[in-house]
């Protein structure tokens, strides 16, 4: 193998994927299998899921499936039993399940969306994370978080465009990742970030369009196409390079960061 090789390739390596069933995360688990991965992908919807592992299977990878409810601490807990019985190690963790929320003003906010969103995005991650690091201890490895340019700048264009309960969920993820950093890195296990910017073609796009009108969503689409700096919102391919650098021998001496892939949002 070549150095890049050496640096850019998961052979040997067990990654689990939640939201693997569609969009992001299934073009990072189809991606890893790609360089050598034996991924597990893990969500709530199993056809989904098993439709992913019978394309990355038919594409001579390894892979397989993993019905979870990451909200759910019985659903984790069940899961984990299943991927302890077929496997001593995980190599890499991708938390990319979570949930977009209605536009909508603080004080217009019910409990019971703040409940739900808080549950999935940000109390999910932890769940499956504690499960995780047990089978990372002893030999390391790379988690990576996923929160959003909302979770690191407040944005509001004169319009509800995004909710209080999903900032504060993905804020709240790029706290918990540092703090993974900083408790493991001496057990060699690496902790980092991404905070996407817009992307569609996901299953966040679709339950935000279920949501709102043909107005509403052609008035978000043309601010924030007004805001992005690069004029276009992020294709689900284009997150893949980034989390191969975060899961690959190529960013072993980095951890506890965040980076924004965001077509130049956060410059601005």
């Amino acid at each position: 193998m070549s150095r890049l090789d050496d640096l850019f390739r998961l052979d040997g390596s067990s990654a689990l994927v939640t939201g693997a069933g569609s969009g992001l995360g299934r073009v990072i688990a189809e991606g890893f299998a790609e360089v050598g991965a034996e991924v597990i992908c893990a969500d709530i919807q199993q056809s989904r899921i098993d439709e992913v592992v019978k394309a990355i299977r038919g594409a001579g990878g390894r892979a397989h499936p993993l019905h979870i409810d990451i909200a759910d601490e019985q659903s984790v807990e069940q899961a984990f039993d299943a991927v302890r019985s077929r496997s001593a190690r995980i190599d890499i963790l991708v938390n990319f399940a979570g949930v977009a929320a209605v536009p909508a003003r603080t004080h217009e906010l019910a409990i019971e969306d703040w409940n739900r969103l808080i549950a999935i995005n940000l109390t999910g991650t932890f769940l499956v994370t504690r499960a995780a690091l047990p089978l990372m201890l002893g030999h390391g490895g790379s988690i990576i978080n996923v929160a959003s340019i909302i979770g690191v700048n407040g944005y509001y264009p004169g319009f509800p465009s995004t909710g209080l309960h999903y900032a504060a969920s993905k804020a709240g993820i790029i706290g918990l990742t540092r703090q993974l950093a900083a408790e493991y890195a001496a057990d060699n296990i690496r902790a980092n970030v991404i905070a996407p910017g817009w992307h569609f073609g996901t299953r966040l796009g679709d339950f935000r369009r279920q949501q709102t009108s043909a107005e509403e969503q052609a008035r978000f689409m043309d601010e924030i196409m007004r805001r992005i700096p690069m004029g276009r919102t992020g294709e689900p391919a284009e997150i893949l390079g980034l989390a191969l650098y975060l899961a690959a021998p190529a960013s072993r001496y980095l951890t506890g960061q965040l980076i924004t892939q965001d077509g130049g949002w956060a410059a601005c």
